[in-house]
């Protein structure tokens, strides 16, 4: 199945479009499915911060702190401004 979408462009770009799409000898519309293809292609592979070995690791060393000093629960950048601020 086929749907038509509407998308709009400025001139200047859909000409630019045009012109590599006769280059290639192809529609418009498929030149724009192959950008997209490629565009989702590329978001599945893109690494995230949470993918990267050490920020796992950070992240799991944080959690193990936590479950042996919960915490008292106070803002704890309340507390760093505080002595900041009272040292000399």
């Amino acid at each position: 199945m086929t749907t038509k979408v509407m998308v709009s462009f400025p001139d200047e770009f859909l000409d630019e479009v045009d012109r590599i799409a006769n280059q290639e000898l192809r529609s418009r519309s498929e030149l724009i499915r192959e950008a997209l293809r490629y565009y989702m292609g590329a978001r599945q592979r893109a690494v995230r911060p949470g993918d990267r070995p050490h920020v796992q690791s950070a992240v799991e060393s944080i959690n193990a702190l936590a479950r042996v000093t919960p915490g008292s629960g106070e803002d704890s950048a309340e507390d760093v401004r505080y002595w900041r601020e009272t040292r000399q």
